[in-house]
């Protein structure tokens, strides 16, 4: 290879990554305001991937502009003429949108100087309600959401989510012409179905926050990436709606938790629980930052949000210097409080550890015992786990060996399972000591 060669194929890659992260910036606002304009989500995707394609074939020849969100929308905009002149729209439909075309495009005449924030936050805004509409199932809004919101490819969403590329490609496809078929407005929804569907769209954030903090399945116990991507839309969307508490309550529990990634594995990949963490590697910075958007939260008047009672909760051991510095009661009073607010087993169980280190493994066992015939948690690991802990603690080793096994084989994720089932092993182990102690 020659020193050409070798200087092009740099050059190019550098290229490569530019449009990369460019595209992972501006498809958003690129989808978003196409979207505005054609009224149709799909054709929008569709004309912001041909610029995306000529940007590929043009900026490793001509160099990558000066301002490449403004490059890709004046392409994206003349492919939507294109696309609406060569479909058989009917008259007035051409004539109208022709007509909305052209006025953007004199307004897009001097992107370069002015930039309208205003309506690119308006426009964001209705594409995060449209992703996350309830005509559509959760794991559709979740596809659509990472694809259109989060610039993630298909082959990296099925990548993230553990399944094949033509699964997420099926779930795109069906969300968007489910869009079309039900006509859904390209509106932010107003009175108490805003609040409604913003519960919808936190949601969605969320599961994607927590597939990355703790994945359901495969070889990785954490994925960062998915964290990352859930923590960028929740950013996005505090922007754009500051005065709505349970946005910043989310904002702050993902900050917090997202701290803690660096602790919460081994040079191995294994897990380690948090009261084992090295909390010196806990990131600062994103608790810093997560405690600001709890405090926003709460003068927002929104303290007793689930969101940011979960964002309190983290708060406690964000602040503890130490494990035994962790304030164990208020987080049992924390989890009453969410209880109260939305009911549910999982919510128990978590109460449960925290009453077990608050007051006694005693206690926290008797929890424990009251949910083992709740439904919901059939199946569910972390209650043999959680119970396991407590009988170790307790010294009924041979009881906590078995549901730590019991628990390795109903969890999905290979690290985890690896982890109970050394529980599991040190408990036998442990027990095979206490027999053999003098006195027995």
């Amino acid at each position: 290879m020659t020193d050409a060669t070798s200087t092009a194929q740099s050059r190019g890659d550098v290229v490569a990554r530019v449009i990369d992260t460019v595209w992972r910036m501006e498809s958003p606002r690129l989808i978003a305001a196409l979207t505005r304009i054609v009224r149709d989500v799909g054709l929008a995707e569709d004309v912001a991937q041909d610029a995306l394609v000529a940007a590929v074939q043009q900026w490793p020849v001509e160099g990558v502009p000066d301002k490449p969100g403004a490059w890709l929308m004046t392409i994206a905009r003349r492919r939507a003429i294109d696309v609406i002149r060569r479909e058989s729209l009917g008259r007035q439909k051409h004539e109208e949108l022709g007509r909305e075309l052209v006025i953007d495009e004199e307004r897009a005449a001097d992107d370069d100087e002015i930039v309208d924030d205003a309506a690119i936050g308006d426009d964001l805004l209705r594409l995060v309600f449209i992703c996350c509409h309830p005509v559509l199932s959760v794991d559709a809004r979740v596809a659509l959401t990472l694809r259109l919101l989060g610039g993630l490819r298909t082959d990296e969403i099925a990548r993230a989510f553990l399944t094949t590329e033509p699964t997420i490609q099926q779930r795109i496809v069906r969300a968007k012409r489910t869009l079309a078929e039900a006509r859904v407005p390209y509106e932010v929804p107003v009175g108490a179905d805003f609040q409604a569907r913003l519960g919808s769209v936190l949601q969605v954030i969320y599961l994607v926050f927590n597939e990355g903090y703790a994945a359901t399945a495969g070889e990785d116990w954490v994925r960062p990436g998915l964290c990352e991507d859930a923590l960028r839309l929740g950013r996005v969307l505090a922007g754009l709606v500051p005065g709505e508490p349970e946005v910043h309550g989310l904002v702050a529990l993902m900050e917090i938790q997202a701290s803690r990634i660096r602790a919460r594995t081994n040079a191995s990949g294994d897990p380690i629980p948090l009261l084992e963490q090295n909390r010196g590697r806990w990131d600062q910075l994103l608790i810093q930052r997560g405690l600001a958007e709890l405090d926003r939260a709460e003068r927002l008047g929104g303290a007793r949000g689930p969101y940011a009672l979960q964002a309190a909760i983290a708060a406690c051991h964000a602040r503890a210097r130490t494990p035994d510095a962790t304030d164990w009661p208020r987080i049992v009073a924390l989890y009453d409080a969410l209880a109260q607010l939305q009911p549910s087993p999982i919510v128990d169980l978590n109460r449960a550890v925290a009453v077990g280190l608050a007051y006694g493994p005693a206690e926290g066992l008797e929890a424990v015992e009251a949910l083992a015939k709740i439904p919901a948690l059939e199946g569910y690991h972390l209650l043999p786990a959680v119970r396991a802990d407590l009988l170790e603690k307790l010294g009924r080793f041979d009881e906590a060996a078995a549901d730590f096994a019991r628990a390795a084989s109903q969890t999905r994720n290979v690290p985890e399972q690896r982890l109970l089932l050394q529980r599991a092993a040190r408990a036998t182990d442990w027990l095979r000591a206490s027999r053999q102690a003098p006195g027995r």
